[in-house]
């Protein structure tokens, strides 16, 4: 009989669990549609606060994209474009086959900045980042074309110059980590001249290559 009740007492909580998942989906999902009408609407500013709320809620990752996505959009069309890169960065991690549609896709500001989210347009922006001294959005573009999908020899790219950003900046366990997965996927990696005589990451290259 106890075990029973105990059964019958289990099922009850985890039906009261399922129920209250199922409330919080239906109200991210109705925060997001209003979201959406105040975007339609163009009352960006109230509509970026409702997706962000929705955001914070219970939503799936096809309707997180869409909410990032067109957070993106609202950024863009303030000419707010690292915000913009981001929330495109955002969508397309939550659902990598988050897509544009014709008219989107058609726009002269956001559309050649999504286009230009794929690996490699990503790698080549986070390298003019990382050479202009801009180490924290060199390293979100980095992270992000490695997230995206690159070639063998453009990740090894990307992990070593996310190595030399967590050197410049101290992080000597994730410089090392960063030359670990690049030598993972190229043992024989080598540093240019000016790259290997670097004071910081020269030496723990080295000894990443020597096995220590």
């Amino acid at each position: 009989m106890r075990a029973t009740l105990l059964a019958l007492a289990l099922a009850t909580l985890g039906g009261c669990a399922q129920l209250k998942d199922m409330v919080e989906s239906a109200k991210a999902q109705a925060t997001l549609v209003e979201g959406l009408r105040q975007y339609d609407a163009g009352d960006h500013a109230k509509s970026a606060k409702t997706l962000t709320r929705a955001l914070e809620m219970k939503l799936g990752p096809k309707d997180q994209a869409l909410a990032h996505k067109h957070l993106a959009f609202i950024h863009c069309t303030a000419e707010r474009e690292r915000q913009c890169r981001e929330e495109f960065r955002h969508a397309l991690a939550a659902d990598p086959a988050t897509r544009l549609d014709a008219a989107e896709a058609g726009h002269p500001v956001w559309g050649p900045i999504f286009r230009s989210m794929n690996g490699p347009s990503a790698l080549s922006a986070g390298v003019k980042m990382y050479e202009a001294g801009e180490y924290d959005e060199s390293a979100k573009n980095l992270q992000g074309a490695i997230e995206l999908g690159l070639p063998e020899k453009d990740r090894v790219r990307a992990h070593k110059y996310l190595a030399f950003i967590h050197c410049s900046s101290n992080r000597v366990g994730q410089c090392r980590d960063e030359f670990r997965k690049a030598l993972a996927v190229d043992p024989a990696l080598e540093l240019g001249p000016a790259e290997a005589g670097h004071p910081v990451w020269g030496p723990i290259f080295r000894s990443l290559k020597a096995g220590k």
